[in-house]
């Protein structure tokens, strides 16, 4: 991992070990899943642990994803670095000499930019390479990390989001170049484990009242 990720690395592993030295991110869940939006569907059984988990893997994959996107946009003759630099400094702003004051909870909005602008980054390079350049599900994820964070300040995130994507303006790609970023991508496909579904391993699922209302018509049970 280079030098950019080993910072990222860093900072999380920081906020995950004051998690487990204080259990202040799970603590703060029993007020919040409260208002948690209702098509959110969560275990009965103790849900700020499975919330917390979940948060951890989410946050924890990262700085590996992020600098594979980085050397596939390499391999594809795409600048990178203004999206590297961006994320890079708002991880780097978190303070490494009060660890304990810093866990969780203050690089969620960190990490929900890094994965939905690795969200957006593979829908806006799908259509030229005729697949995702990174075999990623996050949706479910972010939508539920979404809700954690609140409206206004996801909305913020969102709008910058936007902002690097207006940087990130691939022009249209070579064969050359194409073909090394597909080939280049193929590396990490075959890889087990390696692009989980975090939402769906945590037995976290996304559910509207009218599909809840379908199920139940269709259910024997009933």
């Amino acid at each position: 991992m280079s030098d950019h990720y080993q910072l990222i690395q860093q900072c999380i592993d920081r906020a995950v070990t004051a998690e487990q030295a204080r259990s202040r991110f799970r603590r703060s869940l029993h007020d919040t899943l409260r208002n948690l939006h209702r098509s959110i569907q969560l275990p009965q059984r103790d849900a700020p642990l499975h919330i917390t988990c979940f948060v951890i893997r989410y946050i924890q994959v990262i700085p590996s994803w992020l600098e594979r996107l980085d050397q596939i946009c390499q391999a594809g003759g795409l600048d990178f670095r203004p999206i590297r630099e961006l994320i890079l400094h708002s991880f780097s702003e978190i303070p490494e000499n009060q660890p304990h004051e810093h866990g969780l909870g203050s690089i969620l909005d960190e990490a929900y930019l890094a994965h939905r602008t690795m969200e957006e980054i593979n829908e806006i390079l799908q259509p030229l390479c005729g697949t995702p350049l990174l075999p990623m599900d996050s949706m479910v994820a972010n939508l539920v990390v979404r809700e954690l964070l609140g409206e206004t300040l996801a909305g913020q995130l969102d709008g910058l989001t936007d902002i690097l994507l207006q940087r990130f303006e691939p022009v249209e790609l070579d064969p050359a170049h194409l073909i090394s970023m597909i080939l280049y991508k193929q590396r990490y496909e075959d890889v087990p484990g390696e692009w989980p579904d975090f939402a769906r391993h945590m037995q976290i699922e996304l559910c509207s009242p009218s599909l809840a209302a379908l199920a139940r018509q269709f259910d024997p049970a009933h």
